[in-house]
């Protein structure tokens, strides 16, 4: 049954004068109301004409290409030579044929890339997908990574600038803006540099790009990942995301790394909880040092009374 369009861009089967069915009419492509003699046209059929019963059979059919994304210097837009060297039925390409697909894929890679700013471009993009897949981080960081790049390299801050530099900084501040808990550390060591140096081009970034203050993520993700990595029991992350929600003010958090924090409330808990987490391995799953965990911890118990009820059994 076809729906009629209102005036409003609601889709509607009733007649909007009598308030009966309407009833379609495939010739002339109108919508009829057999009570009142109401008349519209019916909406063309933007969907498929084929039907799927699942999403592997969806992907079998669908004759549109993937969307587009900034990950790819030319937005994935360009068509792109399989390397199965099969043709439409499966069948192995001959020699012959073989030859000619290698020599346009060569064609194919030279003219997807032909001034030297899109192959700079390329290259950093493909940096910063490596990174991202090494870190496990979802596709929008990577996206937002790519956009802070191309913004980069387009107000000429990235120029002459170290290419795995630029792809750290704009990974990390990519996790910040996202709200993903990656320490600079772990972005560091990922692309095989020193954090110092990586600090470095995200103090540029944020300065020229960004021009506003990124807040790292909460203490609460921070926790949440700490209690992740520790695989304990999942009342430590109850716990600890408790206290933080109390304790948690400018206090104990004025000028801390909610890393460290994180740390100190997961052993906090912990302890409380009888897990009996070492604080070592606590620091070591934090990216901080023991020192700074009982630093934190210190902290949180000289300016806070926390009271544990015991249950009594009859």
């Amino acid at each position: 049954m076809w729906e009629a369009k209102s005036e409003d861009g609601v889709f509607r089967t009733s007649c909007p004068v009598c308030g009966n069915r309407l009833i379609g009419d495939a010739e002339k492509g109108e919508l009829v109301c057999p009570n009142c003699g109401y008349v519209t046209f019916a909406p063309a059929d933007e969907g498929p004409e084929w039907k799927a019963m699942d999403l592997e059979e969806k992907n079998k059919r669908v004759r549109v290409g993937s969307p587009t994304t900034l990950v790819l210097h030319d937005l994935g837009l360009t068509t792109e030579i399989s390397a199965t060297m099969r043709d439409s039925h499966g069948k192995y390409l001959d020699p012959a044929m073989r030859a000619s697909v290698e020599k346009m894929k060569k064609w194919q890679s030279r003219i997807r890339t032909i001034s030297s700013e899109e192959r700079g471009l390329a290259n950093v993009l493909s940096k910063i997908s490596e990174l991202c897949e090494s870190l496990n981080l979802p596709q929008n960081v990577a996206e937002t990574a790519a956009q802070i790049y191309r913004t980069s390299a387009r107000m000429k801050v990235a120029k002459s600038k170290s290419i795995l530099g630029m792809t750290a900084a704009t990974v990390y501040l990519a996790c910040r803006k996202c709200g993903v808990s990656r320490t600079l550390k772990e972005v560091a060591r990922g692309a095989g540099l020193e954090k110092g140096s990586v600090a470095r081009y995200f103090r540029l970034v944020l300065k020229d790009v960004e021009k506003t203050y990124v807040p790292p993520p909460s203490v609460e993700k921070y926790i949440s990942k700490l209690v992740n990595m520790a695989k304990i029991d999942p009342r430590v992350e109850h716990l600890a995301l408790t206290l933080s929600r109390k304790t948690n003010d400018s206090k104990i958090s004025s000028g801390k790394a909610p890393a460290g924090l994180a740390a100190a409330y997961v052993y906090l808990s912990s302890v409380m909880l009888g897990e009996h987490l070492p604080q070592r391995e606590v620091a070591e799953f934090a990216e901080v040092t023991e020192v700074t965990v009982r630093n934190r911890c210190r902290e949180i118990l000289d300016n806070y009374v926390i009271r544990q009820e015991v249950s009594g059994s009859d």
